[in-house]
């Protein structure tokens, strides 16, 4: 799941509250005031008072229909809604307009019934401030708000040690403000105006900051800056290679003696956890007259001399599944693959194209390179379920479809890592 960061917009009131006219951010421990609201979709009725669900355990899902990982945990959601029943209540929560939102239930890129959701809102967002989505609320039987997680701490297991009385013990989603344009680093001497505009540096992962890159561009003094904010160590050199985008993860050899530091994998725990202990901050310093190119270089060298690596981007001959339509299109109605929602290591990949399956499966790791060479855009949509990492299942899910993948030899890029030795 990569998290994204918006800004929120001016919004037409929509939510009707009792209490005083100035919000409070609440905290853990405190309990939700009554509120309604009748701007909403998937409700009988329309309109919801979020007091009627006390007696269940309640979980707000901040979200927006352009998050492809919101997106990616419809399907959880509602088994999750489906398994405890009663018990619970989930909520979907947006900040985008009814009719969008009733747009967006409407195409095939769903696949499962929308949970309750409230559109339109601005006043939850006060109530519950956020700078990333998914953005989770836990609040107890009682309305007091007992955790803020990440989506991925939305389990049947954690779901059902809430439902049982214990204390929820999770890591807490904190979420900082920041200028993002302010250098990492304050020297507690001040430069002289003629000291060296250059400086980097690379930093363990920022708690509350936002997974975000950018370039920033300081006239007045005359400098460019380059900075990364939580990011995997593979994706800063993929960032540094000008590879960022696009480029499948599938297609990364970690030459490495504990290459679980580098790269996250479902099979390491939760992401979060993965990404406290090992995600970095890089941020660099140079003239203004410095090029993108230049600072590309510096950055590779950085990232080479902090850190003790050696990194490269080259085309070598790889073993990969080749993809292959034997039935046309128009024939193509519907899957036989009626694997359980993804849970646990399951993988759940859907797609109204060919290239946007692919995208998402090339970004797994344990499954070699996919190409291509089928000679078709659009499909019906296509959802697959199968065991993470299972070749077998793949290929049979995508016969349900139609198509074949065979396994070949061919040359691709491949981003290479390997260890240096420490002097």
């Amino acid at each position: 799941m990569k998290r994204i960061f918006f800004l929120i917009g001016l919004l037409l009131p929509c939510l009707a509250h009792s209490g005083l006219p100035n919000i409070t951010a609440l905290r853990i421990g405190d309990y939700l005031p009554s509120i309604t609201t009748s701007a909403t979709v998937n409700i009988p009725g329309g309109k919801i008072s979020l007091d009627n669900y006390k007696g269940k355990l309640v979980i707000l899902d901040f979200w927006a229909t352009n998050c492809s990982s919101c997106i990616a945990g419809l399907s959880k959601l509602d088994s999750l809604q489906k398994l405890f029943g009663d018990q619970i209540q989930i909520i979907s929560v947006t900040s985008e307009k009814n009719n969008i939102v009733k747009k967006f239930y409407s195409t095939t890129v769903v696949q499962h019934p929308p949970l309750p959701t409230i559109t339109d809102d601005s006043l939850l967002h006060k109530y519950f401030p956020y700078a990333t989505i998914p953005h989770l609320v836990w609040i107890d039987k009682t309305g007091k708000v007992i955790s803020f997680t990440y989506s991925e701490y939305l389990t049947a297991e954690n779901i059902r040690s809430v439902l049982s009385g214990n204390e929820i013990n999770l890591p807490q989603k904190t979420d900082k403000i920041r200028d993002y344009s302010l250098p990492f680093l304050k020297p507690d001497i001040p430069l002289l105006p003629e000291a060296p505009t250059y400086y980097s540096t690379i930093t363990g992962y920022g708690e509350g900051l936002v997974t975000k890159s950018g370039i920033d561009i300081d006239s007045s003094h005359q400098t460019i800056r380059r900075y990364a904010t939580n990011w995997s160590v593979v994706e800063l050199y993929l960032m540094a290679f000008n590879r960022l985008v696009n480029f499948p993860r599938n297609q990364v050899v970690l030459n490495l003696a504990n290459p679980g530091r580098y790269l996250y994998t479902p099979d390491q725990g939760y992401k979060y956890d993965w990404e406290r202990k090992y995600a970095r901050c890089y941020e660099l310093r140079c003239p203004l007259t410095t090029t993108r190119s230049e600072l590309q270089t510096y950055m590779i060298q950085d990232l080479n001399r902090y850190l003790h690596l050696s990194a490269t981007i080259k085309s070598i001959p790889v073993s990969c599944l080749i993809l292959k339509q034997i039935i046309p299109a128009l024939q193509i109605h519907h899957s036989n693959n009626k694997t359980s929602d993804t849970t646990g290591n399951d993988l759940h990949v859907a797609g109204s194209t060919v290239s946007a399956l692919l995208y998402q499966l090339n970004n797994v790791q344990g499954i070699p390179p996919i190409i291509d060479s089928s000679g078709i855009c659009k499909v019906q949509n296509i959802e697959i379920n199968i065991p993470h990492r299972s070749i077998h299942a793949l290929k049979a899910a995508f016969a349900d479809y139609g198509f074949t993948l065979t396994e070949e030899i061919r040359s691709i890029d491949m981003l290479i890592i390997t260890d240096q030795p420490v002097l």
